[in-house]
């Protein structure tokens, strides 16, 4: 009974803990850049030409749909405290089961530990300035674009370009503003710290139970 409670403490102990936090925490990165990404799709889907060009009243008119549209999306800004209060806190957890295993690996480990611990405090810095980076980008587009789609961007008769994504990235550089797709390298950052932070945890995980098997 003595070998089987053993056994079950080295499985289901911290280094289970710490793998499940971390993968809490990579699907948290996910659905926070997912909605977002979500959000700005459902703002710009009445987007048109018609935004910026030569034509006040469908001018106009386009601007008044996208502050509506933010004004609606804005309603369900809670939704993204979720993906964003389960990455922070899936990410303090780490760092609580890396400050355990500081306090309980043997001497030649430690040093591993602390490689571990220092991964994960810089995610939770490097996610704390995605999350702010999202919610700047997303202020930045819903209050700029509408007064940006009032503006004449193509004057003296030059042509529209030929895409909306040209369209869409001379506006944001006429407003300007950073692009929706920006923060995504830091949610990409995040992801690799995550990923580095994973195998080196199932390393010291395997590590440690094997030595306490003996």
């Amino acid at each position: 009974m003595t070998a089987f409670t053993a056994r079950l403490g080295r499985f289901f102990g911290a280094g289970l803990m710490l793998l499940l936090l971390q993968v809490v925490a990579l699907l948290s990165v996910g659905l926070a850049a997912g909605y977002f990404h979500h959000r700005v799709d459902l703002l710009l889907e009445p987007l048109s030409l018609a935004c910026g060009g030569t034509d006040p009243g469908a001018r106009l008119h386009v601007a008044e749909h996208l502050l509506a549209r933010a004004g609606a999306l804005d309603d369900w800004q809670p939704l993204c405290w979720l993906p964003m209060a389960a990455l922070v806190l899936a990410l303090l957890g780490t760092l609580l089961v890396c400050v355990h295993w500081l306090r309980h690996v043997d001497a030649p480990l430690r040093r591993s530990a602390w490689g571990l611990l220092a991964l994960h405090a810089a995610a939770l810095l490097l996610a704390s300035a995605m999350l702010r980076l999202y919610e700047h980008v997303w202020e930045g587009i819903t209050t700029a674009l509408p007064a940006a789609c009032m503006t004449d961007l193509a004057p003296d008769g030059h042509e529209l370009p030929s895409s909306m994504r040209q369209w869409l990235l001379q506006l944001f550089a006429k407003a300007d503003l950073m692009p929706p797709h920006a923060p995504d390298a830091l949610a990409i950052i995040l992801c690799g710290l995550l990923l580095a932070a994973m195998v080196i945890g199932l390393w010291l995980w395997r590590t440690t139970s094997q030595a306490n098997r003996f």
